[in-house]
């Protein structure tokens, strides 16, 4: 299931030994286009279980889970499409200060001044792969309420992107906002975290530039028996899941939302402890301590397999 040699990876040799700064504390917002713009607008405030807090003068759809500005963002679009990430600082970070660095990598830094709502100031950048990045150090939190109905997660948890400059996405992370490298599965798709969560964002080495899944935390384990029940109620079938990953150790299910984005619902997702560059002991970890490794398998145990009656 893993390498024998903890230190296989020189990726991962080198990410152990490496300072853990991260200019950015976690992930805020991703911001989406959709050809489905009404169903998967619905999708997300019905079968999710979200609030519309605002629009703006293109239509755009600000959705939040209960408590910020907003968690989703959604504009109507030709083809669906990543359109951007938003990120974070770190409290008292000058945003002037943030562009001058971001410059000084040789990246174009983009400074917009009420550009949507719940955030007054920003720095847009223009990543590797056409990927858009929004970086804010403070966001209003109009805490419209989490809901009752639907899934009703308790927070955004994390994104995977496929990117053919894969590499250049993870030095980005790595190098400039300094993430740390956590895992990777068949030397494809790598985690990384700004945070105790296990990750923030999966990247995946691919000859495509699209967003792979975003995912939402649940309450607990009990939530995927009532979230599966609510999909269930809303027509949306689970493609894959109840499941515990490798990477992460996290419980998770996925679905599609009406746009094709595939959505994962997870809990139980792995601490990380940068101090120690592991994570929390878990009775069903394989190994102690948990470090970085490169995984074989996407899971440790699956609830993939379908009986097929009438071939039975």
């Amino acid at each position: 299931m893993v390498e024998d040699n903890p230190g296989a990876s020189s990726r991962l040799r080198e990410t152990t030994l490496k300072k853990f700064d991260p200019k950015v504390f976690q992930l805020g917002y991703i911001a989406l286009e959709t050809p489905e713009f009404e169903k998967t607008k619905n999708y997300y405030l019905e079968t999710i279980g979200m609030t519309e807090t605002a629009t703006d003068e293109v239509g755009s759809a600000y959705l939040s889970i209960g408590y910020n500005s907003h968690d989703i963002v959604l504009r109507k679009a030709e083809g669906k499409a990543l359109s951007h990430l938003g990120y974070q600082l770190k409290p008292y970070t000058e945003l002037k200060d943030f562009a001058k660095e971001v410059e000084e990598y040789g990246l174009t830094a983009k400074l917009k001044s009420d550009s949507q709502p719940g955030i007054s100031e920003l720095i847009e950048v223009e990543g590797p792969g056409a990927n858009t990045f929004q970086f804010y150090s403070k966001m209003s939190a109009p805490a419209p309420g989490f809901k009752r109905t639907g899934v009703a997660p308790l927070r955004l948890g994390h994104v995977a992107v496929i990117s053919p400059e894969a590499e250049k996405l993870m030095k980005f992370h790595e190098d400039f906002l300094g993430f740390w490298h956590t895992d990777d599965i068949a030397k494809i798709a790598y985690f990384y975290t700004c945070n105790r969560e296990h990750h923030v964002i999966n990247i995946v080495n691919a000859p495509l530039s699209k967003v792979h899944h975003i995912a939402f935390q649940l309450k607990d384990n009990a939530h995927h028996v009532t979230a599966g029940d609510a999909l269930r109620e809303r027509g949306v079938k689970t493609l894959w899941g109840p499941t515990r990953h490798t990477a992460g150790h996290n419980v998770a299910a996925y679905h599609y939302a009406p746009d094709q984005v595939l959505v994962e619902l997870y809990t139980d997702m792995d601490v990380f402890i940068p101090e120690l560059g592991a994570c929390e002991p878990r009775p069903w970890h394989e190994h102690f301590p948990m470090k970085p490794k490169s995984w074989t398998e996407l899971a440790a145990w699956s609830t993939a397999f379908e009986f097929n009656l009438a071939q039975a």
